[in-house]
């Protein structure tokens, strides 16, 4: 009974000991992988600080740039491209105008001429003047306000010289709204209208 007894003990400390022997081989293989484990993950955040870095670096030199001063941005060759637009716009825009003013000026028109008088007289004209029924003015529908036109009745031949400032008229096939002032010079009061030539002059 002993014998066994002893027997039974000296296995279990045979495996105990064994079971020790593991444990501790295993407890090495652990360290070791955790200390390559470390290893990589130092090596990762070595990269990760080098990445923020290098993108840190490139953010800096654009606010630099961002910081240059406006004399080099007035230099760019795109808003040197915009300044030759726009100068090339301002003169396309002086030409037009120099050819438009150039047809007012030469501007020459046929048609039936009426008058206006005693209704309107004493009202506010388009051109902010008041309205003189015995004035020499007209109202015409395009021509400048404050031009001046030389009107002719094709009938008799006689011609008043007119200052533009109202807009009409607006009904009928009219092409021009006299004073009463200005028809009884062409003489078609009577009449209500006459056939008129309308020619543009430089002033009365």
């Amino acid at each position: 009974m002993n014998k066994r007894l002893s027997g039974l003990l000296t296995v279990s400390a045979v495996l105990f000991a064994g079971s020790a022997a593991v444990t501790n081989a295993n407890a090495v293989d652990s360290k070791t992988s955790l200390a390559m484990i470390s290893q990589d993950n130092a090596s990762h955040i070595d990269r990760v600080l080098g990445e923020l870095s290098r993108q840190h670096d490139g953010a800096s030199s654009l606010v630099k740039s961002a910081r240059q001063p406006t004399s080099l941005a007035l230099s760019s060759s795109l808003l040197a491209n915009d300044s030759t637009q726009v100068s090339n716009d301002e003169d396309v825009l002086e030409r037009l105008t120099a050819v438009a003013s150039n047809s007012v000026s030469k501007f020459k028109q046929t048609g039936l001429a009426s008058w206006y008088g005693r209704k309107f007289h004493g009202r506010k004209t388009a051109s902010g003047e008041t309205f003189d029924m015995n004035a020499l003015t007209a109202a015409h529908r395009s021509l400048p306000l404050n031009c001046y036109v030389k009107v002719t009745n094709k009938t008799n031949g006689k011609s008043v010289v007119v200052k533009v400032n109202d807009r009409g008229p607006f009904h009928g096939n009219r092409v021009l709204d006299l004073s009463y002032g200005a028809a009884k010079r062409l003489g078609i009061t009577n009449k209500g209208v006459g056939n008129v030539s309308i020619e543009r002059v430089s002033g009365p």
